[in-house]
């Protein structure tokens, strides 16, 4: 089942948009928390809460992130412990940002939920409490191990669901974009230059595209020519923002919030 379209409510006769005043004569659509942000110009999200401007993947970045913006959207990539529990993280080991190196799929949550961050000494963030405290924002989640597919959706579906949520996948990626659509979720797709061989068989599986900003011209052409939004990934500054929109990005994926974001 691919992402169902906005309702429509109908009152005593008259439509009620999203946005508020009655009208009549024609049906208008409620649109979706993820249709409005996909209709700003450009689409803008916060990679890892903001990864060139605060401790990456902690509510602090998530919370410095929503207070920078009320429209940004925020990205999540996400990993399962040993003991059930989705955390924010891009590696499978903590090493890179956390003052131990654990290995997320065999550690618990009591294990990793005591490390912190060697710069700024923030905590690592739980999925389901960053969830809850950015209620009204769009996420685009990055299920790194594709571990369980199903366990993440349900939690998803508990939260807003599709209406509130993207899922994020490594380009050639496949269980998870499948298992996202057989939900009602838009798919989130993104490729390295490598991996751009395989790519005019793998953006099938998505319904929103990302290439590098700085990515070959004819990359661009062919991803712009499928008719979907493309992205530019993943953005530090206004230069390679404005790189990203000259080659038809209309989103961009930002770790540079307080440079590239306005505010």
């Amino acid at each position: 089942m691919r992402p169902r379209l906005g309702l429509v409510l109908l009152v005593g006769g008259l439509v009620l948009a999203g946005c508020g005043s009655p009208v009549t004569g024609a049906v208008q659509p409620i649109r979706t928390p993820v249709e409005v942000w996909l209709a700003q110009t450009p689409s803008l999200a916060a990679h890892r809460g903001g990864s060139a401007d605060w401790p990456e993947g902690t509510s602090y970045a998530y919370d410095q992130a929503a207070d920078w913006s009320p429209t940004l959207a925020l990205e999540a990539p996400v990993w399962l412990t040993a003991d059930g529990v989705w955390v924010v993280c891009h590696d499978a080991t903590t090493g890179a940002e956390f003052d131990a190196d654990l290995d997320i799929a065999t550690s618990t949550w009591a294990q990793l939920s005591a490390l912190r961050t060697v710069d700024g000494d923030q905590p690592l963030a739980r999925l389901s409490d960053v969830l809850a405290e950015h209620p009204d924002r769009v996420w685009l989640i990055d299920d790194k191990p594709a571990a369980d597919p199903a366990g993440l959706l349900d939690l998803l579906d508990a939260a807003g669901g599709p209406d509130r949520f993207v899922l994020k996948s490594y380009g050639p990626s496949v269980a998870v974009p499948e298992a996202a659509h057989r939900r009602g979720y838009l798919t989130w797709g993104y490729w390295f230059v490598a991996d751009l061989p395989t790519f005019d068989a793998d953006q099938e599986r998505y319904d929103l595209l990302a290439l590098p900003w700085d990515g070959p011209a004819s990359a661009w052409t062919d991803a712009v020519g499928t008719g979907k939004p493309v992205f530019g990934h993943v953005v530090a500054t206004a230069a390679q923002a404005q790189q990203a929109l000259a080659e038809g990005a209309t989103g961009l994926m930002v770790s540079g919030v307080t440079e590239v974001v306005p505010r």
